[in-house]
């Protein structure tokens, strides 16, 4: 999978998990007359979106490199982190409402065309930013959870104000509410594919075997390699390879590969190596498995 393909995956699932909480959250407004205050329904509302857009989110790892432990625990991890995005998200929203909306526009008209659209899209933008760091709570990486926070909020705020202006444009058609989750969800998958592209210095292609072509992105200060489920690039299919047989190390700008406890061979450009620093273009092989490193450009030392 290139990291083009990733961006396109993770926007697809955004946007399948935007059309998957919405069968629910129309269900949740059709008895919005039934909750006592509007704190509780916006926090019910905001629960139910943030389980399947935070449980959805947090599966799409697993679900990209093949890996059913990831997808479990992503998916719990995701699903318990979105519950707490969709409560802040939506509480944020009617905070911004009444501490910016109505101060910096006067009139009704304002209000209803600028001032809650704005605000209720700071909310999504807060919604958005905690269901990003999902994936970096689950991997226990700092890097992961910034870009989730970086491409969460930005992803956010951009398909929260889509979603509001469809709401302001249709405000009862219930069509209008699934496509303005599903462009929520496809710009907070795209956003947090493209920030975590952008911010990451390096990379792996693997140039052997079944998943040749696929790139994995350096983004974490520890990156392990291996046939282990919960390893960070997963080699399932390829001989010679053990549970944990390599790491890589980040340390400001170098890239430093260190063989596994297991003491599996490793090699790069042919000589078996224990500890070294990569190079731009140095070809790794573990097992039966050959991977290309590249510097992402002007990164080169």
């Amino acid at each position: 999978m290139t990291l083009g393909m990733r961006i396109i995956l993770l926007g697809l699932i955004g946007l399948l998990a935007g059309a998957l909480c919405w069968p629910f959250t129309e269900l949740i407004l059709f008895y919005q007359a039934s909750f006592p205050t509007l704190l509780l329904f916006s926090v019910v509302l905001g629960i139910a979106v943030g389980l399947f857009m935070g449980g959805s989110f947090g599966m799409s790892e697993g679900a990209l490199t093949n890996s059913w432990t990831k997808v479990r625990s992503g998916g719990a991890t995701g699903a318990l982190i979105g519950c707490v995005g969709g409560m802040l998200g939506f509480i944020a929203g009617q905070t911004a409402l009444l501490a910016v909306g109505s101060f910096f526009f006067s009139t009704t008209g304002q209000l209803r065309n600028y001032g809650i659209p704005i605000s209720r899209a700071l909310g999504w933008a807060v919604f958005g930013m905690v269901v990003g760091v999902g994936e970096g709570v689950r991997s226990r990486s700092g890097a992961k959870a910034l870009n989730g926070i970086i491409g969460g909020f930005a992803g956010g705020l951009a398909g929260g104000l889509v979603v509001e202006y469809i709401r302001l444009l249709s405000p009862s058609s219930g069509y209008a509410r699934l496509a303005g989750l599903c462009v929520l969800g496809l710009f907070i998958g795209i956003a947090y594919a493209l920030v975590e592209r952008s911010l990451a210095k390096a990379s792996l292609r693997l140039l052997s075997g079944r998943s040749r072509g696929r790139e994995f992105l350096l983004t974490q200060g520890r990156t392990v390699v291996g046939g282990a489920q919960k390893t960070d690039v997963t080699l399932a299919g390829y001989g010679r390879v053990a549970g944990e047989h390599a790491e890589i190390h980040r340390d400001g700008r170098d890239f430093t590969l260190v063989q596994g406890e297991g003491k599996k061979p490793v090699y790069v450009n042919d000589e078996q190596v224990k500890r070294t620093v990569l190079k731009d273009g140095d070809i790794i092989r573990i097992g039966d498995a050959q991977f290309q490193f590249a510097r992402k450009r002007g990164e080169n030392r």
